[in-house]
């Protein structure tokens, strides 16, 4: 009897030794199935945010595209009304012509490059940026002369910004005819030009930003 029942005691050890090893498995299998979890979750947000990196780039360039102009203008508090309150320029101002001829210069490019953005990537947040080109076409008239005269110099927008400037669509349709007949054309620009006054009388109530997508489409 002595042995028998030292053989079924050892018999119980050892069942409950296995069961303690095998529940000590269970708890680091749960760990570590854990740890696999937490894992795989810091993947997938690691993931999303890689796949928001592009529209979050578009983002902060549409900010910096429709407002790098304004660090200047806290510099140079004076050029402010040239583009903020129908001023024109006039011989004894503070500022220089250069100056303010400049600056329409740099809010041009900037516009014409966020236009170019949002008609080539649909996550370019161009609703509000074309409030602001609007609203400085409007108030700016330095940047309507400026595009008149630098018609050339954009091709893919230029349409767009005349169609921001003006409230009306015979407004346009003045520019562009005004454009048409401007002497010194070379034959191209001359081409060019009679094409968009042909693509906007086809269709004058187009959306602004769909002239920019159209035109980038034709030239490639």
């Amino acid at each position: 009897m002595g042995i028998e029942l030292w053989i079924g005691v050892l018999g119980f050890l050892g069942t409950l030794l296995l069961v303690l090893v095998g529940l000590m498995n269970f708890t680091v299998f749960r760990k570590q199935l854990r740890i696999a979890k937490e894992q795989i979750e810091h993947g997938v947000r690691q993931l999303e945010i890689a796949q928001k990196q592009p529209d979050l780039h578009l983002i902060q360039r549409s900010i910096t595209e429709s407002s790098d102009h304004v660090r200047l203008m806290v510099e140079r508090p004076y050029l402010r009304p040239y583009f903020y309150a129908d001023a024109r320029w006039q011989a004894g101002d503070t500022a220089t012509r250069d100056e303010v001829l400049a600056m329409a210069e740099l809010i041009l490019n900037n516009f014409a490059s966020a236009l170019m953005h949002s008609a080539a990537f649909p996550q370019y947040p161009v609703r509000g940026i074309d409030r602001i080109i609007m609203f400085h076409m409007r108030h700016g008239p330095v940047l309507h002369d400026f595009l008149l005269e630098n018609f050339d110099r954009f091709p893919f927008t230029g349409l767009t910004l005349l169609t921001l400037r003006h409230e009306r669509p015979d407004q346009v349709e003045a520019d562009l005819r005004r454009l048409v007949d401007a002497p010194g054309l070379d034959a191209r620009e001359s081409a060019r030009r009679r094409e968009l006054l042909d693509l906007y009388l086809r269709t004058p109530d187009r959306d602004p930003i769909e002239f920019t997508a159209h035109t980038m489409q034709r030239r490639r």
